[in-house]
């Protein structure tokens, strides 16, 4: 699968390289170091390359959109526009260097306005509740990671996704829904087996399954990282 990065900092850049040690193609763009686009792209292969955000957008399945928050409105400018693509969004509206978090009213969440902004893509919330550290690290380590958003076809795409990154995807619900993952909440930065992730969101008795979530023997069978 083409997977496009938008803003490959630590994020971005991490899982660029997950997903290409799975066989996907990675077209990194939107940094201030072209350079670093450059070496990224050699490191994983596979096909990888440098390229602009526009290229990113229009030439790949699956979008992960990772500017920082205050660079969301740049980002958008040097994409242009999107026709139906899948868009993972793993900003957290930190607005400043000292992490100060942006706040939206109870009717609205930082996924929703992200996705207001992004108009004609299918935005998911996923990835961005764990540091790139741990993402790197903590790869094929049973970990979950929370998803949410509106189109089931395009959660299943990114659901595989993440089991591709080496982790438990977790069907949060409604794209409104990513509002209980962002920073301050219980489950920002929380390392979560598949059953702590359950206990934490209060999930009916065990065995039932979470909507798209997998069950962690089958992922286990289908998954087979390797660490840096």
């Amino acid at each position: 699968m083409n997977i496009g990065i938008v803003g490959s900092g630590d994020i971005g850049s991490t899982l660029g390289r997950l997903w290409a040690r799975n066989g996907h193609k990675i077209l990194f763009s939107f940094s201030h170091d072209q350079r670093k686009l450059e070496r990224l792209a050699e490191e994983c292969g596979n096909g990888a390359r440098a390229a602009t955000p526009y290229e990113a957008v229009s030439l790949s399945e699956v979008v992960l959109f990772s500017p920082p928050w205050t660079q969301i409105d740049e980002a958008l400018k040097q994409i242009g526009r999107f026709d139906g693509e899948t868009v993972i969004d793993t900003t957290n509206p930190f607005v400043n260097e000292r992490m100060d978090v942006q706040e939206f009213p109870e009717n609205t969440s930082s996924s929703e306005e992200v996705a207001r902004k992004l108009e004609g893509a299918n935005v998911i919330k996923a990835f961005n509740t764990l540091r790139d550290e741990t993402l790197w690290d903590k790869s094929g380590q049973g970990l979950v990671i929370f998803y949410a958003g509106d189109d089931p076809q395009m959660k299943t795409k990114v659901a595989q996704l993440i089991e591709d990154a080496g982790f438990v995807p977790y069907d949060a619900g409604a794209l409104h829904e990513g509002k209980k993952q962002e920073p301050g909440t219980g489950r920002y930065l929380k390392e979560l087996t598949l059953e702590q992730a359950r206990t934490l969101v209060a999930q009916p008795a065990e065995g039932t399954v979470h909507r798209g979530e997998v069950e962690a023997p089958q992922w286990q069978e289908r998954s087979s990282p390797t660490n840096r």
